[in-house]
């Protein structure tokens, strides 16, 4: 669709996606981690926090060494509400789908250009099929892109 003019307020797929990286950042910036994650309607908490991989806290470790005290950004209401409406698009797909969704997001919030799809599929359970992974990927987001979409008022109205 590049190139294309989009209805105002319409949701492509990398808009989809980059608002639930930055809520994934969101929550690795909430002040409770642990509380945020209690707080979230899906199976996010599982799937962003991977203590075997070192992903406890800011440190990389799991929060037992070194004496540094972390100090969260501040955050807004305007994020936090964000980050809510995004973990709130999980709703609309199969869990099974969110797991995937939620460790591509966490590669993609790491700051990785590219999803390493092969070092995921033994997490999903999936031996072979990097192709079809990334299938799945695409639909599930195109999926959460025509549900938003729908609930939006702004698209399909025409302007002329």
């Amino acid at each position: 669709m590049e190139g294309a003019v989009l209805p105002q307020g319409f949701m492509s797929f990398d808009d989809v996606q980059d608002r639930l990286v930055e809520a994934m950042l969101t929550c690795w910036r909430y002040p409770d981690r642990e509380r945020g994650w209690q707080t979230l309607r899906c199976a996010w908490p599982e799937i962003s926090r991977d203590v075997w991989a070192g992903d406890y806290d800011a440190r990389g470790g799991d929060g037992t060494s070194g004496d540094v005290t972390l100090r969260p950004a501040s955050q807004t209401r305007a994020e936090i509400a964000e980050m809510d409406e995004a973990f709130g698009w999980l709703d609309a797909v199969a869990p099974n789908d969110r797991k995937l969704i939620g460790l591509a997001i966490r590669e993609l919030a790491r700051g990785r250009r590219e999803i390493p799809w092969r070092s995921l599929m033994p997490l999903l359970g999936i031996r072979m099929g990097v192709t079809g992974v990334q299938m799945r990927y695409s639909r599930t987001i195109t999926a959460i892109c025509h549900a938003v979409n729908r609930r939006n008022p702004s698209v399909g109205v025409s302007t002329g």
